[in-house]
Order: structure tokens, then C-alpha cells, then sequence
């Protein structure tokens, strides 16, 4: 027999009754306890009449509206909202509170979600279905993305449709259908990235040049600070002072900004980019590239690989039992390259740590006058070719 219940977080009373064999929860839209009873008897009678096949969504929809009616409570208590809405909704609202580099994360896997379902996004939220989520995940798979980056979007997407199923619009989630989903294991040794020679660097900054004058930059940039690809790709004239001589890189996986000291070679660069564009404050410095994702067939990871393939940089080896193919060298070995350099040239490990950020140092503003020149000469030692 049908019962009503309370949930937390939700001000209606929420129906609960037996459906093939399955105990179903949901929302009844309203807080009065009679009618809402009502909608939970109603709900198990179309229940057992739609599995014998006599009985529509409309046609149920009909039934519980004209209960709420009856009541004269109307009918905008169980109106779900269509997908697009609820997660654009669900969006807006978790992207205050979290880190730069999370929102990029939550807003890419909303967005290419509602991009996969096209024209279904406009059908209430309850027209998706475990297909729909297992056909996500393949199609982030079929388009080259790691393993990890299809596990954060499906996290993502899962804790969204779970609030649906908290707000009683949907009995069930469908993402939990690719929940015990495991990340594939290598089955080679570890793999390790390696750093370019000085030679190298040169020879993919040319390369990048003949590409365009975006990707040009980014290398540069890469080259002389050792900053993760998106940073590379998501700096603002804003972010350079060319009369104090630095550069600030906001590193969207930490969260964190750090003031770099510009390399002679980084700073010619910029300011003949600057002379060519112009350098209004808000603007991207590399517009074609700042919105683009890393991963994807096309996506910037790719398009670096062509980048080593153009100068005749090799990408070593391959790993091996992964869905991605996990290469020794890409851009992330401009990284390595440049903290080598850094050690090469007998900068301390400290020093070494505050330039690539990979110490908790909260933020940089604290830096003495002594700290910055001792990172700007550490920096103008770092010579390639």
C-alpha cells in the first residue's frame, strides 16, 4: 500500500510505493499531507495499470494534475524542469564555491553533456536514462579523452542528477548505471615523462611558429616558465607587467596564482605580440586557444603532438593498457624541462619549488624584494640551444 513520506531538504511530502517488484520514492509536489496521500494511491494504481500496458506519462500526468486541481493547488508542484534547465540551474549554483580549475571540470562535463543529447535537452529532466549516460561516457572514450577525465565528467554529471533524485523530480539516477565503471590498469612499467633538449625546444618553437602565432606563444610561455598547457593557453594582458619584468600564471588544477619573473627571451616575445595585437587588460593573449579543452581528438594535447611531429620531436615511448595512448614527451615535458634546467644551473630546490608552484606557499604576495630578484636570476639562467 502506498505510504507518504518526509525528505531532507525538500518541503513536499514524497510518495512511496511498489512497482514491479521495486520500491519507488518521489516527489508528490505538494506540502499537504491529505492531497499528497492521495497522488501516492493514485501513483500505485497507474503503476500497476501501466505495467499491464493501458496507461501513458501523459495520461498520468493528467491524473495527478487533476488531483492538485481538486485541491486547487495547481499543477506547478510536479512540473519538472527540462534538462537543459536543471543542469544550467545546478551549474550556476555549485561554480561560487569551488576552485577555477574544478568549475573548467563541471562546466565542460555539463556542457558536453547537454552538446551530446542535442535536442533532448529541452524534455524534462525524468527523459534521461542510464543510455544516455553509458552513450556519454562512450562517446568522451570514442574522442580520445583519458580515463580520468571521463571518471571526473560522469562524477560530475552523477552528483547533478542525484540532487535531481533528492528534489523528487526523478525516482533513480542514471549515472549510477557506469558507478562500478574501473579505470583500466597499465600493464607496462610506470610511466614517466621526460624533458626536451635545449635543441628541442628550439625546434618546437619554430614548429609552433608555422602553426600560428597563438600556439607560438603558449611554447614560449611554456618554455620559460614551465606552467601546465590550459595555464599557458588562459593568460590575460592583465596577467603580464612588462615594466616590473613578470608574469602572473593562475593555475587552474591548484587554484593558485604565482608571480613569475619574465625571461628576456618571454618578454621580447610578449611585447612583439603586444605591438602586433595590442594588449587590452582583459583579453586573452592566445584568443584561439583559451576556451579549448586538453584532451579530445582535436583538443590542445593533439595539436601539440602535431606541433613535435612538424619539428621532428620524437614523443618516445608508448604506454601500453589504457584507453588513451600515454606518450614519455608532450607538452607537460616542457615542465620537466624547465625545473631541470633550473637545477642544472644550481638553483636551489626551494627556488625551484616556488617557480613551478609545487609547494603549498598559499600565495605569492608575501615575497620580499630579495626572494623576487634571487627568482629573476634564477630564471635568466635558463638558456636552451
Amino acid at each position: 500500500m502506498a505510504s507518504i513520506h518526509r525528505r531532507p531538504r525538500s518541503p513536499y511530502w514524497h510518495g512511496a510505493f511498489r512497482h514491479e517488484g521495486r520500491l519507488v520514492l518521489r516527489s508528490t509536489g505538494t506540502t499537504d499531507r491529505a492531497v499528497a496521500l492521495r497522488i501516492a494511491d493514485e501513483w500505485e494504481q497507474i503503476a500497476k495499470q501501466t505495467t499491464a500496458g493501458t496507461y501513458t506519462e501523459s495520461q498520468t500526468r493528467e491524473v495527478i494534475a487533476g488531483i492538485l486541481r481538486r485541491a486547487n493547488l495547481g499543477t506547478h508542484g510536479v512540473k519538472p524542469p527540462s534538462v537543459g534547465e536543471f543542469l544550467n540551474q545546478w551549474l550556476k549554483s555549485k561554480l561560487a564555491g569551488i576552485a577555477s580549475g574544478s568549475a573548467w571540470s563541471y562546466r565542460k562535463a555539463i556542457t558536453g553533456f547537454l552538446e551530446y543529447l542535442e535536442s533532448k535537452t529541452g524534455r524534462p529532466i525524468g527523459a534521461v536514462q542510464p543510455v544516455d549516460a553509458r552513450g556519454y561516457a562512450a562517446a568522451l572514450n570514442n574522442q580520445s579523452y583519458a580515463p580520468k577525465t571521463v571518471s571526473i565528467y560522469t562524477k560530475v554529471l552523477r552528483a547533478a542528477f542525484k540532487q535531481a533524485v533528492l528534489d523528487g523530480y526523478i525516482p533513480n539516477n542514471p549515472f549510477d548505471a557506469i558507478s562500478s565503471v574501473s579505470k583500466p590498469k597499465a600493464t607496462s612499467a610506470t610511466h614517466r615523462r621526460r624533458g626536451f633538449t635545449g635543441q628541442e625546444v628550439r625546434m618546437l618553437q619554430d614548429a609552433a611558429a608555422r602553426l600560428s602565432p597563438d600556439w607560438h606563444t603558449v611554447v614560449v610561455v611554456g618554455s620559460y616558465t614551465g606552467a601546465r598547457l590550459r595555464d599557458c593557453c588562459r593568460l590575460r594582458w592583465e596577467d603580464v607587467d612588462m615594466a616590473a619584468h613578470r608574469l602572473v600564471i593562475h593555475q587552474l588544477k591548484t587554484g593558485r596564482s604565482i608571480e613569475m619573473p619574465l625571461h628576456p627571451d618571454l618578454q621580447a616575445h610578449l611585447e612583439n605580440r603586444a605591438s602586433v595585437v595590442g594588449d587590452r587588460p582583459a583579453e586573452w593573449i592566445t584568443p584561439s586557444l583559451a576556451e579549448m579543452e586538453t584532451g579530445g581528438a582535436h583538443g590542445l594535447s593533439r595539436q601539440f603532438a602535431e606541433i613535435m611531429q612538424d619539428a621532428g620531436v620524437s614523443q618516445g615511448k608508448t604506454s601500453q593498457g589504457t584507453r588513451r595512448r600515454q606518450n614519455e614527451r608532450g607538452f607537460h615535458s616542457l615542465r620537466h624541462t624547465f625545473i631541470s634546467a633550473l637545477a642544472s644551473a644550481d638553483v636551489s630546490s626551494e627556488l625551484r619549488m616556488k617557480l613551478s608552484g609545487h609547494a603549498d606557499l598559499k600565495s605569492h604576495s608575501g615575497y620580499t624584494h630579495t626572494e623576487f630578484e634571487q627568482l629573476a636570476g634564477a630564471v635568466r639562467g635558463v638558456q636552451y640551444g
